[in-house]
């Protein structure tokens, strides 16, 4: 009956494990399973996504106004936002406001 007992606690243990046997020596294999089930029965979370590096979906970008380049004007109207590369991977044109024109111009994205 023992044996059938700890062979019934090897089969769990190795489900619990998915396949991975834990290799213990002696008569302290009862009480070794026993103490490592117990810690490390809770199941672990894959994060796939979190340390990813490359090229990352959300990027800065600089808005540069394009009325003003023409203009004389000393001083350049710029801004700095951010975008998704996967719904907006063409250049980004917004109207915004140029302090040195006073009125709202067209701002298009620049490479940095």
């Amino acid at each position: 009956r023992e044996r059938e007992r700890e062979r019934e606690r090897e089969r769990k243990s190795v489900e619990r494990y998915g396949g991975r046997r834990r290799m213990v020596v002696g008569s302290l294999q009862s009480a070794l399973t026993r103490s490592t089930v117990r810690r490390t029965a809770a199941p672990t979370r894959q994060v796939t996504c979190m340390a990813k590096k490359g090229k990352q979906v959300r990027v800065i970008v600089t808005l540069e106004c394009t009325e003003q380049k023409g203009s004389g004007i000393p001083g350049m109207s710029r801004y700095n936002t951010t975008k998704n590369r996967r719904n907006n991977p063409d250049r980004m044109e917004m109207m915004k406001y140029n302090k040195y024109l006073k009125k709202h111009t067209l701002h298009r994205e620049i490479k940095k």
